[in-house]
């Protein structure tokens, strides 16, 4: 049975990647303790390790904030994932069994059919599922934390109505092909260099269009 730290913790990450809260905006602890209809201490708990995870900001005698990544930063984080999603690539080539092959090729043919139509929704969820059949594939669970939690900073972004880019739907779904072909063939190199072109060109799209966005909100 989860915390009411916990509980709180998952209401306010659920709240960022629904974009209910925006980067930087303010988290109302006082409203989080009458929703859970518990004192302060708990949502200050729970916030702290939100803080702890990067997700929260705290400023001194101001409060709580959503935290708000600069240019630089959210550069930094997808350089990161790029880099780590690359050595699941070269794991996953070394390791994956034939059911898990069968399972990758599956699951980039599933994203097939949003990716052919730019169903940006549709295909973020199918392109979750293909990522979580190579960190099965890597059989490294301590580097798929890792993921997992970068992931988790950065899906306030890529959750963001007014960030998909529909256009960028179908080079992903030809960049994960790269990506399967050579992990079929066993080339562990060409699939880490397939999957690292594949997240910063990713990346680097987003970025751009964070960019864009908070500039024409100020």
């Amino acid at each position: 049975m989860q915390s009411l730290q916990d509980r709180i913790r998952e209401s306010v990450i659920a709240a960022i990647q629904a974009g209910e809260l925006r980067p930087g905006a303010q988290i109302d602890e006082k409203q989080l303790a009458e929703r859970f209809d518990s004192s302060r201490t708990p949502v200050r708990e729970a916030l702290l390790m939100l803080a702890a995870q990067g997700l929260v900001s705290i400023a001194p005698r101001a409060g709580m904030f959503v935290h708000k990544p600069s240019a630089a930063e959210l550069v930094a984080m997808f350089e990161t994932l790029a880099e780590m999603e690359g050595v699941v690539a070269r794991l996953a080539t070394r390791r994956i069994s034939a059911a898990g092959r069968q399972a990758l090729a599956d699951a980039h043919e599933a994203a097939g059919v949003p990716a052919r139509v730019r169903d940006a929704m549709a295909y973020a969820e199918a392109n979750r599922t293909f990522h979580e059949v190579l960190y099965q594939a890597a059989a490294n669970p301590f580097l798929s934390e890792q993921i997992v939690q970068l992931r988790r900073r950065l899906a306030i972004y890529w959750q963001r109505k007014d960030l998909i880019n529909e256009a960028r739907v179908a080079t992903s779904y030809r960049e994960h092909g790269h990506v399967v072909e050579a992990i079929l063939a066993g080339q562990a190199d060409a699939a880490a260099e397939a999957m690292r072109t594949h997240i910063s060109a990713g990346g680097r799209a987003l970025a751009d269009l964070v960019l864009l966005a908070d500039a024409s909100s100020e």
